[in-house]
């Protein structure tokens, strides 16, 4: 394979194809790859787009290796997330990568927490994850039905156990009712910095873009900058999940007078 151009488009390069999965591979310069898994997508009938090809890749610097679950099972169809691993573990060898970072929004992050338990990686980058879609843990979630009711070997019901070290988890949630119902669930680790967007739902990431606040979160997580995250969340309205309880407290309290 060769190396990514210095600019322009990217040059992605198929990996494995069959009826439910879909991987791609852009070789980048660095020592740093990142396992961008996609969301469920906005078509019943197409699978869904690339994500994050730009913050990931960061203009080709990084290999990049998109995700693409065109069954949209969470992970949970037999033997998905083993042939993600052989591929994934097959290119680590063969290039000099160093260190694996893993991401993705709403389905995305939450088959990008569950890899970061497969395999060793430095950085999970999770926007919006579902804690579960399984309709007995969240039986209030009823917005991917379509999809969820089609599953029927549960393999990853829960985010109840998240990667442990030296994995630094980077999560964002916004705060309305139907985030709530998962973020709310999520165990707290050493090695989780957990945020909650006051007034945001779970479309956050666009609004994060249109802001052109996603690129510094991008940048901030890659590079472990906790102090500058912290900054940055801070002026979209976020906090960490310890201080938002303390915020929703105090807005229910003056609300209330």
């Amino acid at each position: 394979m060769n190396a990514a151009p210095l600019s322009g488009q990217l040059d992605f390069q198929l990996m494995h194809q069959d009826d439910r999965l879909r991987v791609e591979v852009a070789p980048g310069r660095s020592g740093r790859l990142m396992v961008s898994f996609t969301s469920v997508g906005t078509e019943r009938d197409q699978w869904p787009p690339k994500e994050f090809v730009k913050q990931a890749s960061q203009d080709g610097r990084n290999h990049l290796i998109c995700v693409t679950d065109k069954s949209r099972c969470w992970m949970n169809h037999t033997g998905m997330d083993q042939t993600i691993l052989r591929l994934v573990a097959d290119y680590v060898a063969q290039h000099e990568v160093r260190n694996i970072m893993t991401l993705g929004v709403s389905m995305g992050a939450f088959n990008a927490l569950v890899f970061g338990r497969l395999m060793p990686v430095q950085r999970v980058i999770a926007f919006a994850p579902q804690f579960s879609v399984h309709p007995d843990i969240v039986p209030e979630e009823t917005r991917w039905a379509f999809f969820r009711n089609q599953i029927t070997d549960w393999r990853y019901r829960a985010l109840d156990k998240l990667p442990k070290r030296p994995a630094k988890i980077y999560m964002f949630h916004g705060d309305s009712r139907d985030e709530q119902h998962h973020w709310r669930q999520f165990p707290t680790a050493p090695n989780l910095r957990h945020y909650i967007f006051a007034g945001r739902d779970h479309n956050f990431v666009r609004q994060l873009k249109s802001e052109n606040l996603l690129p510094k979160i991008m940048i901030s997580a890659i590079r472990d900058d906790a102090q500058r995250m912290d900054e940055i969340v801070r002026s979209a309205s976020g906090m960490e999940r310890a201080d938002y309880d303390h915020f929703e407290g105090a807005v229910r309290h003056f609300a209330e007078r």
